[in-house]
């Protein structure tokens, strides 16, 4: 009986407060309770109330401590410019910083404690909360971009989520979640990559443009980079190289070349035009075709649009014009209708045979001589056989005589012939010859059998002799033989 009323007063005691125990124990001084033994309750009850009131304070600051630390992490996180938030293993919002909760327009207070699953806005979404959230506490680390609406003012928004896992003070995961909004990026991108493809629009039809503009020009015409390469090219160039366009863009120009011979020399030539040089040259060659062609070639050098050195080229036919300054020049020294050279190319070729001659102490001669009785030949069967027959006399001349031998139609019916290297009876010997063959051999022209014989003078020249003078004394020993009876040939004499 008395244990359990000891039991029973200590832990009553244990409320009390020291005052009110001391006025206690003297009012309990009838139940002659040793003295001892109340003292010894008493003084457990004051350790036990002390321990109490220490371990309550120790409680009352960690809790002040706990809830620095969390107000100082907010304001950490409030101090981040893009929206944050913190989750438990639940799903519930732990920490929200002011630029998520004024993304999200609602106070975080409303938000703290709060499911992030509850407040999605479908099962959809809802369910891609809770996948991702679980992926995050098992270890794994969600990054994702996303363009969406902004709820309140419905502009478009970009932005890169970043969810990972963070171990909490008491051992548990919690979830960290960062957005970090990229709008302002993804839309100066987006407008330069529309401006990039502007650009390239505006650049392929210029492209086009130009590559029609060439097209027009008849001429082939090209342009080339500084290793060569084909860059563009025309119809008329592509045409030329028996080629698509497409084929010959990128490809090396000089290794395409048809003639070896027109494209030696064309990697140099591209330095000095992409240094500075115009190059205008012509070019003879023949075709693949068999035709022969002349060409003017021309480059210059230029800047694409990006300002890179390029090489312009173009090549004009020139062919039709050199065929016809050729037909000219032919013309000009030819006898139009024997063939041979006329007075004029004899006289320019005399005057060089005579310099070569007086250089290298060499003989020279001149056979002049003239068909006999012609007119009575027109006369009879008319001109056109008379042409006929001073072309046949053409003909057996250049049969007859040496290829160094210079003939010539000296004009009408007389003609004349320069023999270098040869003496005065040595040209008397070839005239014979001539004559013989002549006279022995009728012309045979449109069914008529014509005979011709001729009178021919022959003069060395002699040092310091003039063309003219050579050509009086052959003239002189011409007449000799005509007076002769014709039909025979006539040295010049010593004194012309």
């Amino acid at each position: 009986m008395r244990e359990a009323l000891l039991g029973a007063l200590f832990t009553a005691l244990c409320g009390l407060t020291a005052g009110s125990l001391v006025l206690l124990l003297s009012d309990l001084a009838w139940l002659a309770l040793p003295a001892g033994a109340l003292g010894s309750a008493a003084m457990a009850c004051l350790r036990l109330r002390q321990q109490a009131r220490t371990l309550h304070t120790k409680v009352n600051d960690e809790r002040h401590q706990h809830q620095a630390t969390r107000d100082f992490i907010q304001r950490i996180l409030d101090v981040v410019p893009m929206p944050i938030y913190v989750k438990d293993a639940h799903s519930r919002y732990l920490l929200i910083n002011r630029a998520q909760a004024e993304q999200w327009g609602k106070p975080r207070e409303s938000l703290i404690g709060v499911c992030s699953i509850d407040l999605a806005p479908n099962a959809t979404v809802a369910d891609k909360i809770r996948a991702e959230d679980a992926a995050v506490l098992r270890g794994e680390r969600v990054y994702k971009e996303e363009e969406k609406r902004h709820a309140a003012t419905g502009e478009e928004q970009f932005r890169v989520v970043t969810k990972g896992r963070c171990e909490s003070p008491d051992g548990s995961y919690a979830i960290v979640c960062a957005l970090f909004d990229t709008t302002h990026w993804r839309q100066t991108e987006r407008a330069l990559q529309e401006a990039l493809q502007r650009q390239t629009q505006l650049r392929e039809r210029t492209q086009d443009f130009v590559q029609r503009l060439i097209d027009v020009i008849p001429d082939p015409l090209y342009i080339k980079d500084k290793n060569g390469a084909f860059l563009l090219v025309n119809e008329a160039f592509a045409h030329e190289r028996g080629r698509s366009k497409a084929d010959l863009i990128g490809k090396i120009a000089h290794q395409l070349a048809f003639n070896p011979a027109l494209a030696k020399g064309t990697p140099e030539e591209d330095i000095e035009v992409l240094a500075g040089a115009e190059i205008d040259k012509e070019q003879y060659f023949i075709h693949p075709s068999g035709e022969e062609r002349f060409r003017k070639v021309i480059k210059r050098r230029c800047t694409d649009i990006d300002g890179t050195p390029v090489i312009v080229g173009a090549h004009f036919n020139i062919t039709r014009w050199k065929v016809a300054e050729r037909e000219l020049a032919r013309i000009a020294n030819e006898d139009m209708l024997t063939g041979l050279p006329n007075r004029r190319r004899f006289t320019d070729d005399a005057a060089r045979m005579m310099s070569y001659a007086e250089r290298h102490h060499e003989a020279l001669s001149l056979i002049l001589f003239d068909l006999d009785y012609f007119k009575n030949i027109n006369d009879l069967h008319g001109h056109t056989i008379g042409d006929a027959v001073l072309r046949e006399l053409a003909q057996r001349m250049r049969q007859l005589l040496r290829a160094e031998d210079v003939p010539c139609r000296w004009g009408g019916e007389e003609f004349a012939t320069l023999l270098p290297a040869s003496s005065a009876p040595e040209a008397l010997k070839l005239a014979e010859r001539l004559r013989t063959h002549l006279a022995e051999h009728p012309f045979e022209v449109e069914g008529l059998l014509i005979p011709v014989t001729l009178s021919c003078g022959i003069a060395q020249w002699q040092s310091g002799q003039s063309l003219d003078q050579l050509v009086a004394c052959a003239d002189k020993a011409l007449y000799a033989a005509k007076n002769a009876g014709r039909n025979n040939s006539m040295l010049a004499t010593a004194t012309g």
